[in-house]
């Protein structure tokens, strides 16, 4: 049987439809779907045969096996974290050349570094961090250039993207995730959607492409 499903709208029900009459509408996740294997009414984003149609508009729905594993977010991470430090490092430049901080050349120099000086320091990577995850998180990226180069995606509980003020709270989690000695990224592991301290804060996932 090739007209198998049916949109309600406005209370009215509407079809029947191929799939592929249906993918050619202007669907919302929330779009309300009879299908043919179900004898009740179900949101679009719960029919996996839509998928693809909301992937291709830069929705990437949490399902649980497209969850991103520890290991891949690791190896995000690193990237991110390269990228960072060498970011830090010009803007540390940029304070001891105007005699807000001193360059800490050796281990001596950290160890003899005021208290206020490491805690400057501190707060310039935090506030660093926390911007540069914000932006690319509520940018087309959808996540850091680290995740980009691991095809990760930031993404909320409809699988869209943040906007900037859910990002920023993400960001801000992760910066309490790594300063509580990144305790907040073990529950990764062993949560039931994959999720940082930072995800379930702002709850949001990572997902695979």
């Amino acid at each position: 049987m090739e007209h198998v499903y049916y949109i309600l709208e406005d209370n009215e029900q509407l079809g029947p439809f191929s799939i592929d009459e249906v993918m050619q509408m202007d669907l919302d996740i929330h779009t309300r779907i009879l299908s043919p294997l179900a004898d009740t009414w179900q949101d679009a984003c719960d029919l996996p045969e839509f998928y693809p149609y909301f992937e291709a508009r830069g929705i990437y729905l949490p399902t649980g096996d497209n969850l991103a594993s520890f290991a891949w977010r690791l190896v995000a991470w690193i990237i991110d974290y390269i990228i960072l430090t060498i970011v830090l490092s010009f803007i540390l430049s940029a304070m001891a050349e105007r005699g807000i901080i001193h360059i800490l050349k050796s281990y001596d120099d950290f160890v003899k570094a005021p208290r206020s000086e490491l805690l400057l320091m501190q707060l310039v990577f935090g506030i660093t961090l926390i911007i540069y995850n914000s932006v690319c998180e509520a940018s087309s990226l959808q996540g850091s250039l680290g995740k980009k180069v691991c095809k990760l995606v930031v993404v909320d509980i409809d699988g869209q993207r943040l906007s900037f003020v859910n990002a920023f709270l993400r960001s801000f989690g992760k910066a309490i995730s790594i300063f509580i000695v990144y305790l907040g990224f073990v529950s990764i592991l062993f949560t039931e959607h994959r999720q940082a301290l930072h995800d379930m804060l702002a709850k949001t996932y990572v997902v695979k492409l």
